[in-house]
């Protein structure tokens, strides 16, 4: 059983296919519970290696994450420095970027 164009979910060069087309007509992408957004966050600088995003638990389940994935890869920080939470201290949720691995916890209200 073969797809169709129409059904498919991406588009042939791997970008992902919008199906609600309201969303093309939007000036700036916003990802509102990371309070992050084009406009007024450069995102291609600051995330345009990541290849992973892990969202979970409590922030200190996704800050022993990323120490666990920094042992993974082998990634190295530099001599003197330490994994920071890069969400400027946000009190609804963490992230630390660990090379091209994010690892955020967000608190999501219902």
């Amino acid at each position: 059983m073969s797809i169709s164009d129409e059904e498919r979910d991406e588009y042939p060069d791997g970008s992902v296919k919008l199906r609600n087309p309201n969303i093309e007509l939007m000036d700036q992408d916003i990802l509102y519970h990371l309070a992050l957004g084009s406009e007024s966050h450069d995102l291609v600088e600051m995330f345009g290696d990541v290849k992973f995003v892990c969202m979970g638990g409590t922030p200190k389940r996704m800050e022993d994450f990323a120490h666990y994935i920094m042992q993974e890869i082998g990634y190295k920080i530099p001599t003197g420095t330490k994994l920071m939470d890069i969400s400027q201290y946000s009190y609804r949720y963490c992230l630390y970027k660990v090379g091209p691995v994010l690892s955020v916890s967000v608190s999501f209200d219902i």
